[in-house]
């Protein structure tokens, strides 16, 4: 893969990098929401219980 002369033998590294940046980032959004909107739910839920069991 990096045995082009064009291209850096430390390509590979960077293109494995970004896509460990993007997983992380990406679980770390994902559980930032969850966690947001089951505070949300948890909240309305004190205030108006018949929201959120129907």
């Amino acid at each position: 893969m990096a045995d082009s002369e064009s291209a850096p033998k430390f390509a590979p590294f960077i293109g494995m990098a970004g896509i460990a940046f993007a997983m992380i980032f990406g679980t770390m959004g994902a559980a930032y929401g969850t966690a947001k909107s089951g505070i949300g739910i948890s909240g309305v839920g004190t205030f108006r219980p018949d929201l959120i069991m129907k």
